[in-house]
């Protein structure tokens, strides 16, 4: 590695010289060879080399577009810890004003970033918490002599009603010695209440809260947004950050010496990935069936069960992540036929915990007001869009009844899809259609019991959500991209 890393250090030195050109292509395409080879090492030795590379560049123009797509990368990067090269750089060369950033907007967001991102570095002693249970008792976390998972979570977050079902059934199935503590974020006692009693009944967690804000939770472990999950070992350091409950489960796994298969992996999803994108858009959603049933005549129809197993639930993972109404359509035969169909199949404790709960919380979602179905007849607080004309205007808020609307669309702020879609939905009611627009933000923080009627009644999991309704409120589409 270290020879490898030499090499490509003298070769990136030579292109800094002549990195005059404005896209810098050729510095770009090294640099990205470079993270590759630094991966998996140390977060002091990224650090370390990342240094190096920005110090190498003598033109400043070569050294910011050097120092912010190092930036950039770690900050994006999906690799557990990577974050903290991300924090490093801001902290040694772009907030210090070594090197510039294109806007003040730009530096603002990294001051912010690194300031909720220093602490609870894997590697890291974890910071003590003092909060509140139930009792209004104080509790400290997290506990020493154990491992520990720390939960942070909302009950107005549409990405916890994922998550907080796969991590409960986790917990209940691992033999893991593992102290579970469930942190929310919020500030409504009834709220919190009626979540711990539906959402979060494991026996044994721990349910604590800091309606005040005293401990400094946010940016002690970076909770800018939920869910954030963190595992603290027994000497009271991180060991993982940034989780999901099937890392959670690999590293339960590695810490406990056993061996399993873990599902979603990048080599998995990444036969898939190419599998489907031969289709391109001429995918239907009977072909997410036929390649399921291709994997299974090749497997299980030889009598290789553990890779049928392996390789349907990678395709599970690897359709949870898709968008649009095809990938949609497919996934809910696919989940009916290949994995609750086939309930001998799926025995393993990885196998409940890492495909079942997750197939089971997806049909459950996917099986709301489906295509033909008539939606409730509910009225909601929204911006409806029309065609203007001499006598109306192109917008109006208020409340509105769903059913009259030709296109719901259900989004959340911040949200670079949501914006996209917003502005085609503008376009769309420029042509004639009658267009409602959803924000959840605004329901959860001023209407909660409006919301809550929302995410049981549509799949919001994910924004933006778009339907198209028919006469009388059926729906057409749903899961539409526009």
């Amino acid at each position: 590695m270290k020879r490898l890393l030499t090499a490509l250090a003298a070769l990136f030195a030579a292109l800094v010289l002549r990195a005059q050109d404005d896209r810098f292509d050729a510095l770009g395409a090294k640099l990205d060879e470079y993270f590759a080879a630094l991966a998996g090492e140390p977060l002091s030795v990224q650090s370390r080399e990342c240094d190096f590379l920005i110090e190498s560049c003598q033109d400043s123009l070569v050294r910011q577009f050097v120092a912010l797509k190092i930036y950039d990368h770690y900050l994006k990067s999906k690799i557990m810890g990577d974050d903290g090269v991300a924090v490093h750089v801001a902290d040694t060369w772009l907030i210090p004003g070594k090197v510039a950033m294109h806007s003040d907007l730009d530096l603002l967001n990294a001051k912010v970033f690194a300031e909720f991102n220093r602490q609870a570095q894997l590697g890291a002693e974890a910071p003590l918490l003092t909060l509140q249970d139930p009792s209004g008792a104080e509790v400290t976390v997290p506990e020493a002599g154990r491992y520990t998972v720390l939960y942070f979570y909302d009950t107005s977050c549409s990405t916890c009603r994922v998550e907080t079902p796969r991590l409960c059934n986790f917990l209940k199935n691992t033999s893991f010695p593992l102290t579970s503590v469930a942190v929310y974020v919020g500030s409504d006692p009834e709220e919190w209440e009626r979540y711990r009693a539906v959402s979060l009944d494991v026996p044994g967690m721990v349910h604590l809260w800091d309606p005040e804000l005293a401990s400094d939770f946010h940016r002690k472990y970076g909770v800018l947004q939920t869910p954030r999950m963190f595992l603290v070992g027994p000497d009271g350091t991180v060991v993982g950050r940034g989780l999901d409950t099937p890392a959670l489960g690999m590293l339960a796994e590695k810490f406990s010496g056993r061996e399993s298969y873990v599902y979603g992996s990048r080599e998995g999803m990444s036969v898939f990935e190419r599998v489907f994108a031969g289709y391109g858009e001429e995918l239907k959603s009977t072909d997410v069936l036929d390649v399921a049933a291709y994997v299974a005549e090749r497997t299980y129809g030889e009598g290789d069960a553990d890779s049928f197993k392996h390789m349907e639930g990678d395709l599970l993972y690897y359709l949870s992540s898709q968008t649009g109404e095809t990938f949609k359509d497919g996934t809910l035969l696919f989940i009916d036929k290949y994995v609750l169909g086939v309930p001998d199949v799926w025995t393993a404790p990885e196998d409940t915990a890492q495909v079942l709960s997750l197939a089971r919380t997806m049909k459950d979602l996917l099986e709301r007001s489906p295509v033909g179905s008539v939606i409730p007849d509910l009225k909601v607080h929204g911006e409806l869009l029309r065609k203007p004309c001499l006598f109306r205007k192109a917008s109006k808020k208020g409340v509105f009844p769903l059913r009259k609307a030709d296109c719901l669309v259900f989004y959340t702020q911040g949200c670079g899809r949501c914006e996209e879609t917003l502005a085609a939905a503008r376009k769309l009611a420029d042509q004639g259609a009658r267009v409602l627009l959803v924000d959840m933000d605004v329901l959860f923080s001023e209407r909660p019991d409006e919301a809550h009627l929302l995410l049981d009644t549509f799949d919001l999991s994910g924004l933006p959500y778009v339907m198209q309704l028919g006469s009388g409120g059926v729906v057409r589409h749903r899961y539409l991209e526009l």
